[in-house]
């Protein structure tokens, strides 16, 4: 054992000494240490709910919307709908082409397009759709004429999955990747959309130029500098170097 550790109680009735041996002392503080929670069986069973609650929360969603689908083809075919209300019914009226849209550089002759399409009403509002998208898109190259560089197709439940809603703004995002011919690099993207109703039949079309932008260049590295060199310091911008002393003259 080692050395016993004095401690002096004093107040106004306790006066004395009290001796505590060092294992003591290091029984006390190991007792006030935390402990590292180790997952258990109670930990799987709370995440195991937690995903089967939102999974019944998604299946509930989805039998709501057949509900009111199933409602209002019902409507549709036994009831006369107020003219009124087939009014104010928001309808489609154009797909645009967002000027977020923006094709990132990869390489020379590769980028990744991401293709931000605004469906609006008659009063310039945007519009969830269903439908079919048609993508074609060619690559500008100065001095060239224009490379074709991808294409796609996005159906009504891929188009669906596209939807995106932030501080940007609400859109349907498809992103692309292109390729063109040749080794020199694109200044723009031309990009041509058909979008197809899946109900009414109609296409809506679009055209518009995408610029290309290329990746963010990382600063070089400063030079390693080797133990025992001098550094010498930087003269603020605008100030006069400092005027070295001259040496004294050599003896004879």
């Amino acid at each position: 054992m080692g050395r016993p550790h004095t401690i002096i109680l004093r107040g106004p009735r306790l006066r004395g000494l009290l001796l505590i041996a060092p294992t003591t002392v290091a029984a006390m503080l190991a007792g006030c240490q935390g402990r590292a929670l180790v997952p258990n069986a109670a930990d799987g069973l709370r995440a195991e709910l937690v995903e089967r609650t939102r999974e019944r929360d998604v299946a509930r969603a989805r039998a709501a919307e057949l509900e009111t689908k199933m409602a209002e083809l019902t409507l549709a075919r036994d009831v006369k709908i107020d003219p009124e209300a087939t009014e104010a019914q928001p309808a489609l009226s154009g797909v645009a082409l967002s000027t977020l849209s923006t094709a990132r550089l990869t390489d020379a002759n590769t980028a990744t397009l991401a293709l931000v399409l605004e469906p609006r009403d008659g009063l310039g509002r945007f519009l969830q759709v269903t439908g079919t998208v048609r993508a074609s898109v060619a690559a500008l190259v100065p001095g060239r004429e224009p490379l074709p560089a991808g294409s796609v197709t996005v159906g009504p439940k891929a188009l669906r999955d596209a939807y995106r809603s932030g501080f940007l703004g609400t859109h349907y995002t498809i992103e692309l990747p292109l390729r063109w011919d040749g080794a020199e690099v694109a200044r723009a993207a031309s990009v041509s959309v058909e979008f197809t109703d899946a109900f009414t039949g109609k296409s809506y079309t679009s055209q518009g130029t995408v610029p290309v932008i290329k990746p963010a260049e990382r600063p070089a590295s400063p030079s390693p500098v080797t133990p025992g060199s001098v550094v010498p310091p930087v003269a603020p911008t605008g100030s006069t170097p400092p005027v070295q002393p001259a040496s004294p003259p050599a003896s004879r």
